[in-house]
């Protein structure tokens, strides 16, 4: 296996061990004395299942750069998972997933070019996925470019992508000012979210639609962080600025309540 070298010594000695004992039980079984051969074979049986259980042991830590880069993400290290995912562009081997995390991660990073080249990238190895459609979607939306980003999520919700991602599309389409259309979306969507955010924004445009009521606090107390640092890691976007408006109202919402 590869990752023999990454192995505690321990593991590795006794794979060694077990690779030695498997050659000789395999000579004495193909050319020893016919008295030996079936203990040679049970023997072999016996160390074949050893060895795959020192595999297993020795492997046990041992994890892609791809999986690694997908926990640094999930916990914010962005960072850390930008570092893990940058040496596989460009390798013969890395698919449409690393190269989409590669692009969402510059996204949350704030490089929105290098998300987008890095995403379309992703789409000309699985044009046919909503992952990285869908991240591309986002990009565009954190761009400002909001027309654009309600077609590119709604052709990864047609390729598959889960339903709560129909509160991005009421969102992009609520900035590119199709509110009828918007409030459709959102209204569809509302049932199914679980996330706090994505239910405090969806809550908060519907509400700003004229179709619910304001959200709750403690709603708003909750998903109020994600959107802070939205507004501030695309401020500089039409998008950011956008936020920063739907903000102030949520802000208020807080200090009316």
């Amino acid at each position: 296996t590869d990752d023999v070298p990454n192995w505690e010594p321990s593991a590795k000695l006794a794979f060694a061990l077990a690779l030695i004992l498997l050659v000789v039980t395999l000579i004495v079984l193909l050319v020893g004395p016919a008295e030996l051969r079936q203990p040679a074979l049970y023997g072999f049986i016996g160390l074949v299942i050893v060895t795959q259980g020192i595999v297993l042991w020795g492997s046990r830590g041992m994890t892609t750069p791809l999986t690694q880069a997908q926990r640094r993400y999930l916990d914010g290290d962005f960072v850390g998972a930008r570092a893990l995912l940058e040496p596989l562009v460009g390798q013969p081997k890395t698919d449409a997933r690393a190269l989409t995390l590669l692009g969402n991660t510059y996204r949350q990073l704030g490089l929105l070019a290098e998300s987008r080249t890095v995403l379309s990238e992703a789409l000309d190895k699985a044009p046919n996925h909503h992952f990285p459609r869908y991240g591309i979607g986002r990009t565009l939306l954190s761009e400002g470019d909001f027309a654009e980003a309600a077609d590119a999520i709604q052709q990864a919700l047609d390729l598959g992508a889960p339903e709560p991602v129909r509160a991005d599309l009421g969102e992009a389409l609520y900035h590119a000012g199709q509110f009828d259309q918007a409030r459709v979306v959102l209204l569809s969507v509302q049932p199914m979210l679980t996330e706090p955010h994505r239910r405090l924004m969806t809550e908060h445009l519907l509400a700003r639609l004229g179709a619910g009521d304001a959200p709750q606090p403690e709603l708003v107390r909750a998903g109020l962080p994600y959107w802070s640092a939205a507004a501030e890691r695309f401020r500089h976007t039409p998008y950011g600025q956008a936020l920063e408006v739907e903000l102030l109202e949520l802000h208020t919402l807080l200090k009316e309540s």
